[in-house]
């Protein structure tokens, strides 16, 4: 296959394609304004008409017949846009996409046959960046880019990356063993010297209209928070917690994320995105920031693994209030945090904090499995749990797994850089129960960071290892991850021992007769040893296979 040159489409050239293609062709109507529309509402997702009829897009030319590939198409101010098909591939150029280009129709990538895959030589933005602030509206009812189970996405450039915009949304629903794969142009070019690496592409980025500290109440409630995203600066925040953008399930994005301390593209970022989006089965492997990151919002996640990244496992961030279920991290071969959580930017207590649109970040998250080697990455040791920034939390059901030993490779911080000794602030947030671990477990050879300030007044008795091992927490030490973990280095034990061999018995969190997102489950960590029939248990097999 010969990939050069591949994108020097112009349009001219898309409209003639269009108008000289057949039933093959995707006939789109451009999205009408209507700023009225309530997006808290899921409403049907309206999937384009391929104009494929069942045909039989196998492959299979029969000698010299050619079989036309589904290229996307669009049409936006009266001009048809379409991808152009290079044997088994649809690629596309700058003029179909680009980071100069918001895409205002909606449009339907299609699962390709023969591994074939949708190539992007420009970013992906979807739906208009609109600043409030600045006299624009934002179309509540913005495109849709819809993508079928099975399809593979891949772009060419460090710098390119898909960016839903307020207002418009994703729906990514892939299947069981058929997911929807986002990854670099060097893992399908077919070309064995080109091997796929973190940074390759800039990963995913949904901005919301929920609720973010970032922004006042009045800010808010008026239409006018806009905080600046990472990356291309586009606007995300509003004041609809329950806000939709769209669907992400079983959905696999490998080779992510680039950028410098403080504007950086992760493999997933979800900027003030609402509990109407759904976030189900993701697999994040080998992306150069935090797999997924949350900027406020209370979008919920749930089957989430995340492998090798070589930054944070999950980071949340400027009041991010949902919850999240089912995690597993694996930082064993590079990679910092399991989880990284701040709380906000401003501390609540003063006259520039207190008027926000929400408090402070406080999710609750039931059966994680963090477990690493505590190597020193790209990006910092392997570890489990930073808490910084007057973040808060309810954790249950958590395992950290850890043979790290160095300062930085400890199971769990609390770091009080910003707020210090004081009445606010992540220590007198776990003094005062509002970070607080239930039927838990840290099997770690290094437990605790020593504090990074001196403790004084009312915080000057906290011992952080009396309190954790309140409410059925217990501290186990490490000798071996098989005492813990089943091979898969995901698996909990059914029996787990301490590093002297002693049988644990630790009785797990039962949440969801006070919130029904949540699944009751009789072990602690991501995933049961008696589950081997489930999805989640599937979908952890496919995840850790990807990676070798």
């Amino acid at each position: 296959m010969n990939l050069s040159g591949l994108f020097k489409v112009s349009l001219i050239s898309s409209a003639l394609v269009l108008a000289g293609c057949g039933g093959g062709d995707i006939n789109i109507t451009p999205t009408t304004n209507d700023n009225h529309v309530d997006n808290s509402v899921e409403s049907p997702v309206v999937v384009p008409d391929t104009g494929n009829n069942g045909g039989d897009n196998s492959g299979d030319n029969g000698g010299d017949k050619v079989v036309e590939l589904p290229c996307a198409s669009y049409t936006m101010d009266g001009t048809p846009f379409k991808g152009d098909q290079d044997g088994i591939h649809c690629k596309y150029s700058q003029a179909f996409a680009s980071n100069a280009k918001s895409i205002s129709s909606s449009f339907l990538l299609e699962a390709l046959p023969n591994g074939g895959a949708h190539i992007f030589e420009g970013a992906l933005f979807i739906g208009d960046d609109v600043d409030t602030s600045k006299g624009g509206s934002i179309d509540l009812d913005g495109p849709t880019l819809t993508i079928e189970a099975g399809a593979t996405i891949a772009f060419t450039k460090a710098e390119n990356f898909v960016r839903i915009g307020r207002g418009s949304k994703i729906h990514a629903v892939g299947e069981l063993g058929n997911p929807i794969t986002f990854t670099s142009i060097k893992e399908i070019d077919g070309d064995a010297e080109t091997v796929p690496a973190m940074q390759d592409w800039g990963g995913i980025q949904i901005n919301g209209l929920a609720t973010t500290v970032e922004c006042t109440k009045t800010e808010a409630e008026s239409g006018m928070c806009n905080v600046a995203a990472e990356g291309v600066v586009s606007y995300y925040g509003g004041n609809n917690d329950a806000d939709n953008s769209g669907s992400l399930e079983h959905v696999v994005v490998k080779y992510a994320g680039n950028g410098v301390e403080g504007d950086e593209l992760n493999s997933i970022t979800l900027n003030a995105v609402g509990s109407g989006t759904k976030v189900d089965y993701i697999h994040i492997h080998q992306g150069y920031d935090d797999g997924i990151e949350l900027f406020g919002g209370q979008v919920n996640i749930k089957h989430i693994v995340v492998t090798d990244t070589a930054d944070d496992g999950i980071d949340w961030d400027t009041g991010w209030k949902g919850n999240g279920q089912f995690i597993l991290v694996q930082t064993l071969n590079q990679g910092n945090h399991g989880f990284e959580t701040d709380g906000g930017k401003k501390d609540p207590t003063t006259d520039a904090g207190a008027d926000r649109a929400t408090t402070v970040s406080n999710p609750t998250i039931a059966n994680a499995t963090v477990v690493s080697n505590g190597i020193k990455g790209p990006r910092g040791h392997g570890a489990g749990m930073e808490m910084k920034e007057w973040g808060k939390a309810q954790l249950h059901n958590m395992l950290f797994v850890s043979k790290g030993t160095e300062a930085g490779s400890a199971c769990f911080d609390l770091y009080d850089k910003n707020e210090g000794s004081g009445p606010v602030g992540v220590h007198a947030n776990a003094k005062a129960g509002d970070i607080k671990f239930h039927n838990s477990i840290f099997a770690c050879a290094y437990n605790f960071e020593p504090e990074n300030i001196v403790l004084d007044g009312d915080l000057a008795d906290f011992d952080i290892e009396q309190w954790f091992t309140e409410d059925g927490n217990q501290l186990v030490g490490f000798s071996a991850f098989e005492n813990v973990l089943g091979a898969d280095l995901a698996t909990t034990n059914g029996t787990i021992k301490d590093k002297d061999g002693n049988n644990v018995v630790v009785e797990s969190s039962k949440l969801s007769e006070t919130n029904s997102f949540f699944t009751d489950v009789t072990y602690v960590g991501a995933l049961g040893e008696d589950e081997t029939d489930t999805n989640w248990a599937k979908f952890v097999a496919q995840s850790i296979e990807r990676t070798k």
